[in-house]
């Protein structure tokens, strides 16, 4: 590309003159949109260079982006489609936990860290079966910690519209998530019980054993 792209990581400045709107669109986003895409990538490496390549097909059809009804949505899916690609070419199944469940307030609170981790690792992994934009709501809210208003502007929603689909992946998370929950907690229900009836079988048999030694 003859234009370079005003890297946040690097500072370099850019070679030729860059749209106005452009680098203040940059300047803006970059940030939130490395976090995003960490958290599918798991690595900050691999998500600033598919954030980067995502500003270059921007930065090429800039023109034409600007035309859309709404650029800032439209910005977004070029991101993560972009970094689902980028996944895919390195024959890599999106992360979505990573780093991201270490981050969450309820882990560094936690009084029991290790617990708190399983929990965090059980509800990623119910947020990744989360419709697209449910995901990313969440992901960038909750697991990020981004206001309402940081992930609207990021998605070009409106802040009530970031709050909606909160409310419809909270009862979709609390049905998945809730139901794995329950199932888990039988599991292991049941496997307690198998080892008491196990011990109490081992007892049995040594009790017999005991009393046919007294026997004899």
């Amino acid at each position: 590309m003859s234009q370079e792209l005003p890297r946040a990581a690097t500072g370099a400045r850019p070679t030729r003159k860059l749209p106005l709107d452009f680098e203040a669109f940059h300047r803006m986003y970059r940030p939130i949109y490395v976090h995003w895409a960490e958290i599918r990538l798991g690595s900050r490496a691999d998500a600033e260079e598919a954030v980067d390549a995502a500003f270059e097909k921007l930065l090429r059809a800039w023109s034409t982006v600007l035309t859309k009804e709404n650029p800032t949505a439209y910005a977004w899916r070029v991101l993560r489609h972009t970094t689902i690609d980028f996944s895919r070419a390195r024959d890599r199944r999106p992360a979505l936990i990573g780093e991201a469940a270490f981050e969450t307030v309820a882990l560094s609170q936690a009084v029991d860290p290790i617990g708190q981790f399983e929990e965090s690792l059980s509800l990623y992994e119910a947020i990744g079966q989360l419709p697209p934009r449910q995901m990313d709501v969440m992901l960038l809210q909750f697991g990020q910690g981004f206001t309402v208003e940081e992930v609207a502007a990021a998605l070009g929603i409106t802040p009530a519209g970031v709050r909606s689909t909160v409310r419809h992946a909270r009862r979709r998370l609390e049905h998945a998530y809730g139901v794995k929950r329950r199932l888990e907690a039988t599991r292991h229900e049941t496997a307690a019980q198998g080892e008491g009836e196990c011990d109490g079988f081992v007892r049995s048999e040594s009790e017999e054993g005991h009393a046919d030694d007294i026997a004899h």
